[in-house]
């Protein structure tokens, strides 16, 4: 990506996510790692649920299932994409990721609810890593380069705001939520139920 800090999508990323039916909930985290099968073994999964599918066929199977379910692939050199379902902010699976930077975003149509770019690094949740809103403020101004052009506006809507969040972070990643990231085949595991108990 030349000159990420001012890249743009060709797409609106909230427009992908409607068409590829990930509007209603989408579960983001951009791992820090070349290495998938790695990254599912810190999520503690199960190896026998193990299944290489497409999104369409993800969506068919999460239908009503109440387990913790993780879809993960390579996205960028450098880093491994997790789409979530069951984990939540903050859950102890995501603090188990090690000395690496998790960027994390997590939007809930139903309840229009979103939380917005969160970096996560050895157990911690650093603060917000998204764009500045209108007064410029940002939680983590090392990452104020990838934020040009991205300032979030009162007037714009939750979707909007994902939008420009996604934005933020394919710069940060070095891709964009695409066509082919959406056709693209990964492996599809549950985490058992009771694996991770709160302190």
């Amino acid at each position: 990506m030349n000159n990420p800090e001012r890249a743009l999508p060709a797409e609106n990323q909230w427009d992908l996510l409607v068409e590829h039916n990930l509007y209603y909930y989408f579960h983001g985290l951009w791992v820090e790692s070349d290495d998938p099968e790695e990254v599912s073994r810190l999520l503690r999964v199960d190896p026998d649920t193990k299944l290489e599918c497409d999104l369409e066929t993800l969506i068919e199977m999460y239908q009503g299932r109440p387990a913790d379910t993780v879809w993960i692939g390579p996205h960028a050199p450098g880093w491994t994409h997790v789409l979530a379902f069951g984990l939540y902010p903050y859950h102890p699976a995501i603090r188990n990721l090690g000395k690496r930077r998790v960027f994390q975003i997590r939007y809930d149509d139903d309840r229009y609810l979103l939380e917005g770019l969160y970096l996560y690094y050895d157990g911690a949740q650093l603060g917000y890593a998204g764009p500045p809103d209108e007064e410029g403020h940002m939680d983590l101004p090392d990452y104020r380069p990838y934020a040009n052009g991205l300032a979030l506006s009162e007037d714009e809507s939750h979707r909007q705001h994902l939008h420009l969040m996604l934005c933020m972070v394919g710069r940060i990643t070095g891709r964009f939520l695409n066509r082919e990231w959406f056709a693209s085949t990964r492996t599809l595991y549950r985490i058992p139920e009771g694996t991770w108990e709160e302190a």
